[in-house]
């Protein structure tokens, strides 16, 4: 039952800090293209995320352990690789499955449309939260 509550904690999380993020990059976006912020600012997600942000709580378990005494800027950047690697596998998976990926990047330093590289600087906040997050509750 606590693993059970932990995968629930983390994909909610995960969801919810994921629908707050595409708002912001929309509210980005506008800005660059001189448009007007739409203010109902509205995020989004995929229902595929779920079980892939339940994934921290059990991946974590691993390997927070053998990375724990790095600098937190290497543990950081370990974690945001980590998360880019799961974000390209699964989506790759989907795409097999469905025949496209739902979060196809077209912009930024993209992989097969499947990750952006230019993420990683975002993903390594969020690998501090998570990590926060692990030890504190």
């Amino acid at each position: 039952m606590e693993l059970f509550l932990r995968i629930l904690k983390f994909a909610t999380l995960g969801v919810a800090t994921e629908i707050v993020f595409t708002a912001g990059c929309d509210v980005v976006n506008n800005l660059k293209e001189g448009k007007k912020i739409d203010p109902k600012l509205k995020g989004f997600s995929y229902i595929w995320m779920f079980p892939i942000y339940g994934l921290i709580p059990i991946l974590g378990d691993y390997l927070l352990p053998f990375i724990q005494s790095y600098f937190f800027l290497l543990r950081w950047l370990i974690i945001g690789l980590i998360i880019l690697l799961i974000e390209y596998i699964t989506g790759w998976i989907i795409q097999r499955l469905t025949g496209r990926c739902p979060w196809h990047y077209e912009t930024g330093l993209h992989i097969h449309h499947l990750i952006r590289l230019d993420f990683l600087p975002f993903w390594m906040v969020f690998a501090g939260i998570i990590e926060w997050l692990f030890y504190n509750y």
